[in-house]
């Protein structure tokens, strides 16, 4: 070993999990999670709410306990008793449970106390973005305000992961900007890999270049997100005769609709094979259309039998 990465991630990943799984009251919230997170990415794990994303987060921190299997955060088991790489990840909750007697200034004097690469100057500069009082009893702001605030510690202490549980929520319009653009100037200095949950197709593709989809506490897929968008086709063409079942049945579709003549169909992964195909049937049209992300989305959950159940958010 390497002197100085005793306990280190090696593998390339900030997150892993194998088989994770969490009941309560007998009930599954999380369904034999296997996920992989690169370092230095920024990932976002979709799904609607009820999904299991908060469970994820939470046995990620060590808040709760596995019923089965486990993983690694930083190279660092979630189950370890000393937590001590903890003051390594940044979290923001869906909530926050601040002291609500104390000052603004006063808790942030506090968490310096408590994270060795605490970056007061850093920390300072933020609640003039954000414009959070110090002066402010936590008490007295909003839960937009708190979120602003939770963000602004987790900066502050330079983590090296950043967990962010539907980090938008709450926030009016120019302050969600305020708060995507300091999220990706974190995640641009290639020093912090940030994992945010999200029900809003919007946050996902502007923030993340890594997804994973959750629905009822299973994980459906997990893709680079340029990869989902370049690699998933709606081909539209017209047959005479109606089309043929050796395209209905080919790999990679997803789904396929006829109107009269015209056929749609959306393939992943076997564009090119499927255009092939169509072609040495000879057509009387065929064009290739990009579909958009929540196009994909729909396409995808359908695919697994989970279109109706999807919730997903555009703004």
């Amino acid at each position: 070993m390497v002197p100085g990465t005793e306990g280190a991630d090696m593998s390339g990943y900030a997150i892993q999990t194998h088989e994770l799984t969490k009941r309560f009251d007998g009930e599954r919230a999380l369904d034999r999670l296997n996920l992989a997170v690169p370092h230095g990415s920024v990932f976002g794990l979709m799904g609607p709410n009820g999904a299991g994303k908060s469970t994820l987060i939470r046995l990620l921190l060590g808040l709760l306990q596995p019923t089965a299997g486990g993983g690694e955060v930083l190279g660092r088991s979630i189950t370890e008793l000393s937590g001590d790489w903890r003051k390594d990840v940044g979290y923001v909750a869906d909530y926050q449970n601040f002291f609500p007697h104390y000052k603004v200034s006063e808790l942030l004097a506090f968490c310096a106390k408590l994270y060795p690469n605490w970056d007061d100057k850093r920390c300072r500069d933020l609640l003039d973005v954000f414009k959070i009082a110090p002066e402010k009893r936590v008490r007295s702001l909003s839960k937009g305000m708190k979120t602003q605030l939770a963000l602004v510690i987790s900066v502050a202490m330079r983590p090296k992961l950043l967990l962010l549980d539907e980090p938008t929520s709450g926030l009016d319009p120019v302050m969600k900007h305020h708060f995507k653009q300091l999220v990706l100037q974190v995640a641009a200095s290639g020093d912090t890999t940030v994992f945010f949950s999200t029900h809003n197709l919007h946050d996902l593709e502007q923030m993340a270049d890594h997804v994973a989809v959750l629905m009822k506490g299973k994980l459906l897929f997990t893709r680079s997100l340029d990869e989902l968008k370049a690699n998933t086709r709606k081909i539209q063409a017209v047959f005479s005769e109606g089309l043929p079942d050796a395209i209905r049945q080919a790999p990679g579709v997803l789904s396929v609709q006829e109107q009269g003549k015209v056929s749609t169909i959306v393939v992943q992964d076997h564009a090119a094979e499927v255009m092939s195909l169509i072609e040495a049937h000879r057509p009387a049209f065929v064009e290739t259309v990009d579909l958009s992300l929540e196009e994909i989305f729909i396409q995808m959950m359908g695919k697994e039998g989970y279109a109706h159940d999807a919730a997903f958010q555009l703004e």
